[in-house]
């Protein structure tokens, strides 16, 4: 009865505040939640949400879609995940049949964050996050493309599938506005998911960096939330690297957060936490004990369940090496009481078996374990060095520094435009000459230190050896204008691998990638160093040969095809056989650019797969 009364207050006083919202049948309704929600505290937000009942209005079925949205965010912000959660079903329920809109495309990137928070589980979360990216890619909304893949990114931190996020995060930057009016929550987050990446490959000095880039970009727009989680990933970096002096001051700046923003009520669990896991790491182990106490003290304060679980294996971590192993177990049987925590953090389940095992007097299984933690970090060690993971994470280093370059130039020219319409004529002149000089020395700074070693990489497939997409795009627009200036014919053939989802379905992607460096290799010897041979897709590769006729590149095209199908590939204990199809157009007086070219190659290219694949097709039409 009394909860009754309250929930009907808050209805009333909602209405003479806002009128007329139970009636209202337009986006008014919308617009006052908004407006309401903007200017009221999380919890008072919550109570007015709690006490509207959706489904009982008289909206539009588009308008009450749009307000269950507002109301996950609202219980997402409160924590209140499950509510989060069930809010976004709804509105993705509505909004799914319908075109392809902002709205749904929110709607799963945002139930994927309440996800990733109530579980940090990649597997779980991720799922909402491909649906996102691919509805993205189908809608013309770039900031909401940006933000697609820069979230997916954070799902290939795996060392194996590494190099996917960083094309991801590569592309990312490719769409991002570089104005001065960039959008800061986009800028950070690509610092933070590039972070993310090198950290999963090992290269911690850099991951600590990026960071950090992403804690400054949020601090200029003061959001506390997002500079609390940078810290708690620099904190992670810093342990990582053993620099205490760095990991206790991102503890310091956790606590001055958890202080200045008492709304946000799990900070202090996060910085107990964390100040239990340096004191751990420095064998303090009574200090780490006293803070991890304290943190599972605050456990009721957070909604993020992994990190009160891993709560539970640092204090057992702590009270066995200060040499109480019983008060150790319980707190290891505690951890192993979560059976949905996450399954591929295999080192801190086996530190809790071997843990359990000792206490329980097994100390041949304790041992046994422990050498399973070894064995696991040893393989973790052998997917990180894996060169393909590294040189993606360099080339990616070199793409970002030169994002940030494009940012300072857009930057600096918008400052010196208002420079320019003050008095003090003199002020300007020094102040430009200073600028002048800081851009210099970070140019030359930068080019001493990254040319070399990226410019190669920046450029090259990182599957084939070959040019990337981008390259071949680039230094192809410039073969083509320079043989319009110069009145030179050009040929251009676009191919790909007929049926190669076939081979990758039967054999596995291991197989396909080792059919495309083959059928790479052979290509490549069926044309000479001056051409260009690059690749543009998934199996799809673009050639263009400079001062070659017509009937030239017509022989050079059926010298590759035949190539590849007369002789299967051989791999260990497999033999492919698979041809290609490929389209052929030549520059002609009237063509203006290399992408006229690629769409009549590309149209040739489907002609020849129309009548039955494995055949070079010309592109006849005139041009």
């Amino acid at each position: 009865m009394f909860a009754t009364i309250i929930k009907t207050t808050i209805i009333c006083v909602f209405l003479i505040c806002f009128p007329p919202v139970a009636q209202a049948s337009s986006n008014n309704t919308l617009a006052k939640f908004k407006d309401y929600s903007a200017n009221h505290t999380t919890a008072e937000t919550l109570a007015l949400f709690t006490a509207f009942e959706i489904s009982s209005s008289n909206l539009s079925a588009i308008e009450r879609a749009e307000l269950y949205f507002l109301f996950g965010q609202v219980y997402e912000k409160a924590r209140k995940l499950d509510l989060a959660i069930q809010s976004y079903d709804k509105s993705i329920a509505i909004v799914k049949a319908l075109p392809v809109s902002d709205l749904l495309i929110n709607n799963y990137l945002e139930r994927s964050y309440a996800v990733y928070l109530k579980t940090n589980n990649p597997s779980l979360y991720c799922i909402d996050r491909k649906k996102a990216l691919l509805y993205a890619r189908r809608h013309a909304n770039t900031e909401l493309l940006t933000k697609a893949l820069t979230q997916n990114a954070f799902c290939y931190d795996n060392p194996s599938t590494v190099y996917l996020g960083i094309e991801l995060l590569d592309e990312a930057m490719e769409l991002t506005d570089k104005s001065d009016k960039i959008n800061v929550n986009r800028k950070a987050m690509i610092y933070n998911a590039t972070g993310n990446l090198y950290r999963s490959v090992g290269l911690h000095e850099l991951g600590y960096s990026n960071f950090e880039k992403a804690y400054q970009t949020w601090m200029e727009v003061n959001d506390k939330q997002d500079m609390f989680n940078m810290q708690y990933n620099m904190f992670s970096e810093a342990l990582v690297l053993g620099d205490w002096d760095k990991a206790n001051s991102s503890i310091t700046a956790q606590l001055l957060l958890a202080k200045t923003a008492p709304e946000f009520k799990d900070f202090y669990f996060f910085s107990y936490l964390n100040a239990g896991r340096v004191a751990l790491q420095t064998q303090a182990y009574d200090k780490a004990i006293v803070n991890f106490e304290k943190a599972i003290s605050l456990k009721h304060t957070t909604s993020e369940q992994y990190f009160v679980t891993s709560g539970y294996l640092y204090l057992a971590l702590a009270y066995m090496r200060s040499g109480q192993p019983e008060k150790a177990a319980i707190m290891a049987q505690q951890f192993k009481l979560d059976t949905d925590f996450r399954k591929d953090k295999k080192t801190m389940i086996l530190k809790a078996d071997a843990i359990v095992a000792f206490g329980k007097k097994d100390h041949v299984a304790a041992v046994n374990a422990l050498f399973k933690v070894i064995d696991e970090v040893e393989q973790e060690n052998q997917k990180i060095i894996k060169n393909k993971a590294i040189n993606s994470a360099m080339a990616h280093s070199a793409k970002l520094t030169e994002f940030e370059n494009e940012l300072l130039e857009n930057k600096l020219a918008i400052n010196e435009l208002m420079l320019t319409s003050a008095q003090d004529k003199e002020r300007i002149a020094n102040l430009k000459l200073t600028l002048y000089v800081t851009l210099l020395l970070t140019a030359i700074g930068f080019l001493l230190h990254y040319l070399k070693t990226f410019k190669q990489q920046a450029q090259t497939d990182f599957l084939t050896g070959i040019a990337n997409r981008r390259h071949t795009l680039s230094k192809g627009t410039k073969l083509i204008e320079e043989a319009i200036k110069c009145k030179q014919p050009v040929s251009v053939i676009l191919f790909d691998i007929d049926d190669f989802k076939a081979i990758n379905d039967t054999y596995g992607h291991q197989v396909g990638d080792a059919t495309l460096k083959a059928l790479t290799k052979r290509a490549t010897n069926c044309i000479s160093r001056n051409d260009l041979f690059g690749r543009i897709g998934g199996e799809e590769f673009l050639i263009i040969l400079p001062n070659t006729s017509e009937k030239e590149a017509l022989v050079i095209s059926e010298r590759l095809r035949e190539s590849i199908a007369s002789t299967p590939i051989k791999l260990t204990n497999t033999k492919i056989n698979f041809t290609i199809s490929l389209g052929l157009t030549v520059l002609k007086n009237e063509s203006k650019s290399l992408g006229e070219l690629i769409k009549k190659a590309d149209f040739a290219l489907y002609q020849a797969k129309d009548s039955g694949k494995n055949k070079v097709n010309l592109f006849l039409q005139t041009i």
